[in-house]
Parts: C-alpha cells; structure tokens; sequence
C-alpha cells in the first residue's frame, strides 16, 4: 500500500512542476579557449572555433620578429585549454630547444636520455591527451622519471 500512496504523491507533485528537457545543443560548446605564450605579438586567451588548428591561433595573436614558427607544425588542431608557446628563434647558448608539443621524433631524440621509443610515447601522449600543458607535465609520459625530466629540461619548451 506505502509503494502505491508514494507513487500517487510523486505523480501529483509533477503536475505541479515544469519539467523541461536538456538540448544536447546547449550543453556542447562550440568554441575552444586557448592560450598563447612566448613570441605572440598580442599574448593571452583566444576562443576559436572547433577544430582549429595552430596556423588559425597564430593569425589572430601574430608573432614578434623574434618567433621561430619554423619549432610548430601549423596544422595541428587545438584542444580547449591548450597552450601553445611561440619560441625564440635561438636559446643563449645559440642551440635551438625542442618543443614536446611539436617536435618530430628526429627532433626529440636529439635530447639527453630520449631515444626512438621514449620520442614515439611522448608523441603518442600528446595525440591521446592533447599538447602538454606545463615541461612538468613530460614527467606522465612513461619512462620519463624525475631524473631524465632534469636531463632534458635545459633542452625542451612548449
């Protein structure tokens, strides 16, 4: 008898409430926010479209005469939330770092400690997770360890 006045109590509530579906639409953005660092002519936070790739971010921020857009491949698409950093053409010492969100597995092994298989994982967390956000964040790739991370982190930038 309780199950069936309960049942009547929670059907006349629902009368008297509205009760309006969710669109799908309204909950999926269609926009990403991103930000850019570095050699950006106008640094700080986009919002771009789907899909859009790092050619389409680096149109609207622009790049001081000292980026080196040689270190990203244009055609990457950008997640919410990215960072994507726009390095200097040379370091101090006159070597060029190795970005781990676009550097080539013949660019990452170059890297103290980084040989064919470490460069195939660091690459392959970044096409599972998107571009890493912090150097630190290297350290989730498997087989890099605190110790390696100290070896290359004069070496690499975003």
């Amino acid at each position: 008898m309780k199950p069936l006045l309960i049942f009547i109590c929670l059907f006349l509530c629902a009368g008297w409430m509205e009760i309006h579906p969710v669109s799908a639409g309204r909950i999926r953005s269609d926009t990403i926010r991103v930000r850019v660092t570095g050699e950006a002519r106008e640094e700080g936070e986009y919002e771009l479209p789907l899909y859009s790739t790092v050619d389409d971010l680096i149109a609207l921020c622009g790049v001081t005469d000292q980026g080196d857009l040689n270190a990203l491949n244009p055609d990457t698409v950008l997640k919410d939330h990215d960072v994507l950093h726009i390095p200097e053409a040379e370091t101090e010492n006159g070597q060029q770092k190795v970005s781990i969100n676009s550097g080539t597995a013949e660019e990452l092994c170059t890297l103290p400690g980084i040989g064919e298989s470490t460069a195939a994982k660091i690459i392959s967390w970044r096409e599972e997770h998107g571009l890493f956000q912090t150097l630190d964040d290297l350290k989730q790739v498997s087989g890099i360890g605190d110790a390696k991370f100290e070896k290359i982190a004069g070496y690499i930038m975003l």
